[in-house]
């Protein structure tokens, strides 16, 4: 793309750029950093695409993730009051302090890095589980049979939900990833109407009988980290939705990078050690978030030259800035797994960095461990050209993983 062509006032959300985004968004880091971008519906967007303007704006308070405001927008731009439903309101991702802060305070102290290490023993045999289903198929999909049902089957494991629920998480987990707050569609209201009602009960009957699994831990915390039931509730949702689409967009991406990358997963095979170290740089290179969740700004805010009005809604392209050669120097549309540091931000930066984000990595290293060693010959079933990605504005999950093994 030459430094003369003009964008599509759509350019972020055509085909093309979904399934290969990055000549695009190396000609507006460099072109026009911060980039404003039409919807259909007449709203706008402004896009953030360097690196250290992403991460000013994912830190700047003036830039808000507070799902009220969010929706005082839409609103506004709809002409229809909308108002957001409480599993949404009450949870991380969508407030900002004061709420904020008891949150992030009681979730951190109860989602740790050791509760996501203490599960890799299930991890693993759920993995394998799913890959026994998958060994006799003459053509297995790994996003369907493996990407998709891992991180539900996992996360619900990690919230105590008993494993006859299982099929139902992963149907609910399906219908809200395609949740739209402006989709007036019956079956997906029945379905988060449906999860509501289970995730209340579980939350109730955790009341009485605790286990030793997240939802306990946030139930029956000390009193100064203790969350409401509805705040509790909301968590679950935010599991159910941010947990299990961004994990299994990073499951399927990461197989498929090393798939199409043979000398780096036999380096791996033959180092099992190196695969922990592995992750940041394969997360960063495959950008499992296409762009953080959206932010509106409270007050006029500058970034990258650019003025950004009152009111406005901003994206970050985690994609762009995972491959700013100001940042990565090095080769950064390559995979280097002896890069030094490489810090994405693909989890985010600031108040909002990802509270799952180890155990994401977990899930995704043994996975793609699990695979490869059970099945060292695997191999694309289909010209890698031909894989296609799924149009999302925030995950970039792909559709299909066909392969032999």
């Amino acid at each position: 793309m030459t430094g003369t062509r003009a964008l599509s006032k759509y350019w972020m959300l055509t085909n093309d750029f979904t399934q290969n985004p990055y000549p695009v968004l190396e000609y507006v880091r460099r072109e026009s950093p911060v980039c404003e971008l039409s919807f259909p519906d007449g709203g706008r967007a402004w896009v953030v695409t360097r690196y250290e303007d992403a991460k000013a704006a994912l830190a700047d308070p003036r830039l808000s993730r507070d799902v009220h405001v969010h929706y005082r927008l839409m609103s506004e731009r709809t002409g229809r009051t909308m108002t957001p439903p409480p599993e949404e309101a009450n949870h991380l991702a969508n407030l900002e302090p004061p709420r904020h802060t008891p949150l992030r305070r009681a979730i951190s102290f109860a989602f740790t890095p050791r509760r996501a290490e203490a599960l890799r023993p299930k991890v693993e045999q759920i993995a394998d589980e799913l890959l026994d289903r998958l060994a006799g198929l003459p053509r297995p999909d790994l996003i369907s049979g493996y990407a998709d049902p891992l991180p539900v089957i996992v996360i619900a494991e990690l919230m105590g939900v008993p494993a006859d629920a299982w099929p139902d998480f992963l149907r609910w987990s399906t219908a809200l990833r395609t949740h739209s707050p402006t989709e007036g569609s019956g079956a997906l209201d029945r379905n988060i109407q449906e999860l509501s009602r289970y995730m209340s009960a579980l939350i109730a009957e955790k009341e009485r009988e605790p286990g030793e699994d997240l939802l306990s831990a946030l139930i029956h915390a000390d009193p100064e980290r203790r969350l409401t039931s509805t705040e509790i509730l909301s968590t679950g949702f935010a599991l159910m939705t941010g947990g299990n689409d961004t994990t299994a967009s990073l499951v399927g991406g990461v197989i498929a990078a090393l798939l199409a990358h043979p000398a780096e997963r036999a380096e791996l095979l033959a180092e099992p050690g190196r695969w922990g170290r592995s992750m940041d740089e394969l997360i960063r290179y495959v950008s499992p978030i296409g762009n953080a969740l959206q932010r509106v700004t409270t007050e006029p805010v500058e970034l990258g030259g650019v003025t950004i009005p009152a009111g406005e809604v901003v994206v970050v392209s985690v994609m762009s800035t995972n491959r700013d050669p100001h940042q990565f120097p090095d080769d950064p549309d390559g995979l280097d797994l002896t890069r030094p540091k490489p810090a994405h931000l693909s989890f985010g930066f600031g108040i909002h960095y990802c509270s799952g984000a180890h155990l994401a990595k977990v899930i995704t290293e043994i996975a793609a461990r699990r695979l490869f060693e059970r099945f060292p010959r695997v191999r694309f079933a289909v010209d890698p050209s031909e894989l296609r990605y799924q149009q999302n504005v925030v995950v970039r999950p792909l559709e299909a993983l066909p392969v032999v093994f």
